[in-house]
């Protein structure tokens, strides 16, 4: 198959798209993506491009430290962003860790 090239440019490039809109819909996208790389204490923070209508939206992780497991929590959600925490499984802060992070609104933009 060669090389991973399956993902909608927006998505795997830390953009926002709209899924589903409706006629004088508001706000902004419903669906956001990105990369950061917690500091020295494991600590991030998301600022979004343009923010959510409200704060009920889902966020989900995906991590790669320098150890088998590391646990990626959000703290602080806001409708602009939200702060991100890694941690070793032992609850040690995990420093330098790639998160790949999507926020998933469930408010009718």
């Amino acid at each position: 198959m060669g090389k991973d090239g399956v993902g909608h440019p927006d998505l795997v490039g830390g953009g926002e798209t709209t899924l589903h809109t409706h006629a004088g819909g508001g706000g902004g996208p419903i669906v956001k993506t990105g990369t950061i790389i917690t500091d020295s204490n494991g600590a991030g923070s998301v600022v979004f491009p343009t923010p959510f209508v409200d704060v009920d939206y889902a966020i989900c992780f995906a991590c790669e430290g320098s150890i088998d497991v590391v646990i990626a929590t959000w703290m602080n959600k806001t409708v602009n962003g939200f702060d991100v925490r890694s941690d070793d499984d032992g609850g040690k802060a995990e420093p330098n860790t790639i998160v790949d992070w999507m926020a998933v609104s469930f408010s009718n933009p």
